[in-house]
């Protein structure tokens, strides 16, 4: 079995880009954004505690938009990374297309000048 975080070989004529298999980001991109949501809650809300001494408390609501907002950012820039590596398998799937193209027009025309006529 090949190790998945060793970059593939290169071959030529082939345009598939060095990505990382899914089932192996998926999770780690769940257990990532889990442990940032807990992190955010508590850090805002020991953020949010420390500024208001000798104020009125910090209301849970405050804690929880702060933290939604943040996981809201974070989920943006995963979008973000999910849009780019379909951009890329997508051009991959564009290049291969075009040289297939261009194999097959060049067989032909070495079909057509082989050609008794």
């Amino acid at each position: 079995m090949t190790n998945p975080l060793q970059p593939r070989p290169k071959q030529d004529g082939r345009h598939t880009p060095n990505l990382w298999p899914v089932w192996l980001v998926a999770p780690g991109a769940l257990l990532l954004v889990g442990a940032a949501a807990l992190g955010l809650y508590h850090g805002a809300k020991l953020l949010l505690a420390s500024e208001t001494t000798g104020r009125t408390p910090v209301k849970v609501q405050d804690v929880i938009s702060t933290t939604v907002t943040v996981l809201t950012l974070i989920g943006a820039v995963l979008a973000a990374l999910y849009a780019y590596r379909k951009q890329l398998l997508d051009e991959g799937t564009s290049h291969r297309a075009d040289s297939t193209q261009l194999t097959e027009r060049y067989a032909k025309a070495a079909e057509q000048l082989g050609h008794e006529q």
